[in-house]
């Protein structure tokens, strides 16, 4: 005999299937409900304005990439549940942990949540914003940093010797296997993803996005100091 379907369960099934699937393109108030579940998961979507544009599909795809699913940047029924069950209210204080405030893997999704961002050189940010719009290479560090909870100056000339002086210097190749580890050559620094992309403010060309970190010229790699790798 086959067991009755709840109706609690046919209510979610129903819910899941009524979702529509967005993409970059997209237009209405499901928009405007995507724009909102990411900027509550902690990924930066532009404007909350109901249009899917270039910023809403960098966010997509940081948010995807962070859950380990399909990077398209299509909004189909396991993004949507993903996004339900980590989007669908402002999520609480970081706390120390595994993911956690203190932690790489904070640092690393503090940074992915600025995909799409623009580049300006020599930008500064509020390392207190939650959402800044634009950075350079070291402030995106900086600000990463700052709000994963530790701190490091300003600047690639600053930021290597600090990372010198505390004594988590890498080789490069150690560098682009650690997940928050930072990537040097002269003149910029970039956030490994461990998996030999990076997240970067690359250039004025580019703006904030991941990046493959292969055959870039790297000269250094190191830990952040005072986070729990």
């Amino acid at each position: 005999m086959v067991a009755p379907i709840s109706s609690s369960r046919v209510t979610a099934q129903t819910a899941r299937t009524n979702l529509p699937t967005l993409r970059e393109g997209s237009k209405g108030p499901a928009v405007t409900d995507l724009q909102n579940k990411l900027k509550a998961a902690g990924f930066n979507p532009g404007p909350v304005d109901g249009a899917f544009g270039p910023k809403t599909k960098a966010a997509v795809v940081a948010f995807q990439r962070a859950q380990g699913i399909s990077t398209d940047g299509v909004v189909g029924p396991q993004t949507w549940g993903k996004l339900n069950r980590t989007g669908g209210a402002t999520p609480p204080a970081p706390q120390p942990g595994p993911g956690g405030r203190g932690t790489a893997e904070n640092f690393v999704q503090r940074a992915l949540s600025q995909a799409g961002d623009r580049y300006i050189f020599g930008a500064e940010v509020n390392l207190n914003d939650s959402n800044p719009r634009a950075f350079d290479c070291s402030e995106l560090v900086q600000w990463a940093a700052h709000q994963a909870g530790v701190s490091i100056p300003d600047g690639t000339m600053n930021q290597l010797p600090h990372a010198q002086r505390a004594g988590t210097t890498m080789s490069v190749e150690e560098a682009l296997r650690t997940r928050g580890a930072l990537l040097f050559r002269p003149g910029h620094v970039a956030i490994s993803l461990g998996d030999g992309r990076t997240i970067e403010a690359k250039g004025s060309a580019y703006g904030v996005g991941v990046f493959s970190a292969h055959n870039r010229g790297w000269t250094a790699g190191a830990r952040v100091p005072g986070l729990q790798y």
